[in-house]
């Protein structure tokens, strides 16, 4: 190719300072979102949703439920799913690069007669699935994966069990798949149980994310709880059809918070506040333990930054996965060193969030040291960075957590601003509307 025909990186701009008063409707809770289109699929009759975000991982679920049968139309800002699909003809489906959707595709396959290929993305071929494809065998399912990843083909149903065992040390993702089908994990002449349990060995990641889909489930008419800390009991019966309005994401809204404790200014999130059970709302917490002031309302979100920052030494990030990629692309701006814990499950993302940012960071001249969970990362002080390319590795959060290093110094380069359509195509435009840039980047 002749060097001269291929596109230059785009370059993030710099920041000054958020805009006083700024407001921003985030886009709907993508988590959230996913979950509610697998329970309309399931769903007997006609859901309405609103606030599913305008991005890649939602129309991958949208166009996998339509294969799967369901009928799906787009009515303005509302989205129609009739349920339920069909379980017995063989389906193939493209998660394209959703591991979300992945997961609760594979729990829906579980229910089906028929068989269900479901393939993607090669970033998403090399995330294991294997935990749970072992439950699914143990269950009555046949499971067909050369590697434990994609591409796997299942064919159910999944008998009932009393109890199923799933080893969610990598991914709650399991958990929720597990959670999505076993309302229908029931078979009257043989199963004298109300209800089914799940039992989860080792380390529960990410709990949080289990707390959200039990959220969503009840709001379908499915009971679901936590027993202890290791067992979860699902209540047998069916999803109900309905309007469900879909939360701002918390996950969105670190990039964000962050950059107004940063720069200053002050900045109001119009749909999101602390009645949601989405776990990365804690990073507010962090922030304020960084000198800024947050004001939470039920929908609604404001927070101030600080003059000065202030410093934080140590931070434990295992119930906030998705957000840590954001406080470790803070963190060289940060007045001390900062060492984060609680990062193992980063290695399984759709890049390894823990080892490519520090090569990222080696690039730019930020000093930085990784063990298997932790990063310890030092501050630029009054060092300035490299100019650089970013490597995304087709990774949307790459691209969006960077851009904080990148509004400070104006010469870090996006090797794909396009990667960030995953979940939120619009995130350069609302990054240059909150930073008061005259125009989109």
């Amino acid at each position: 190719m002749n060097p001269e025909s291929q596109t230059p990186p785009f370059v993030v701009p710099r920041i000054t300072r958020i805009v006083d008063d700024a407001h921003l409707t985030l886009p709907g809770s993508k988590s959230i979102a996913l979950r509610q289109l697998a329970m309309a699929a399931l769903a007997q009759g006609t859901s309405t949703i609103t606030g599913v975000p305008d991005c890649d991982d939602a129309d991958a679920m949208l166009e996998c439920i339509a294969a799967l049968g369901a009928d799906v139309s787009i009515d303005g800002k509302q989205i129609l799913v009739t349920g339920p699909i069909d379980r017995h003809k063989d389906i193939a489906l493209d998660a394209r690069m959703s591991g979300a959707s992945t997961r609760l595709l594979i729990g829906i396959a579980a229910l089906r007669s028929g068989r269900t290929r479901i393939d993607g993305h090669s970033s998403l071929r090399a995330r294991t699935n294997a935990p749970l494809y072992d439950v699914l065998r143990q269950q009555g399912c046949q499971v067909e994966s050369a590697t434990g990843g994609l591409p796997v083909t299942i064919t159910g149903p999944l008998r009932p069990a009393d109890v199923m065992h799933i080893d969610a040390s990598l991914s709650s993702q399991y958990v929720t798949a597990l959670l999505l089908c076993a309302p229908y994990c029931s078979d009257d002449a043989i199963d004298d149980h109300p209800a089914q349990r799940i039992q989860i060995k080792g380390d529960v990641v990410s709990r949080p994310y289990i707390d959200i889909t039990l959220n969503e489930m009840r709001k379908r008419g499915v009971h679901s709880h936590w027993v202890d800390e290791q067992t979860l009991e699902v209540a047998h019966g069916s999803y109900q059809a309905g309007e469900i309005q879909i939360e701002g994401d918390a996950t969105a809204a670190t990039y964000f918070a962050a950059l107004t404790t940063l720069h200053g200014g002050r900045l109001t999130l119009d749909n999101l506040g602390n009645s949601t059970v989405q776990g990365d709302y804690q990073f507010f917490s962090i922030m304020e333990q960084l000198g800024a002031h947050v004001e939470r309302k039920p929908e609604q979100t404001l927070i101030e930054g600080p003059s000065e920052l202030s410093t934080l030494n140590v931070i434990d990030m295992t119930t906030m996965p998705d957000a840590a990629l954001t406080l470790i692309a803070m963190a060289p701006l940060l007045p001390a060193t900062l060492t984060i814990h609680g990062l193992s499950s980063l290695h399984h993302k759709e890049c390894d969030r823990l080892n490519c940012p520090a090569s990222e960071f080696a690039d730019l001249g930020i000093s930085a040291q990784t063990t298997q969970d932790s990063i310890r990362i030092e501050p630029l002080g009054n060092q300035t960075m490299r100019p650089h390319t970013l490597r995304t590795y087709h990774d949307h959060r790459m691209a969006m957590a960077f851009s904080l290093l990148g509004s400070v110094s104006g010469t870090l380069g996006v090797d794909d601003r396009q990667v960030v359509g995953k979940t939120y195509p619009h995130y350069w435009s609302d990054y240059a509307a909150v930073g008061g840039l005259l125009q989109d980047p």
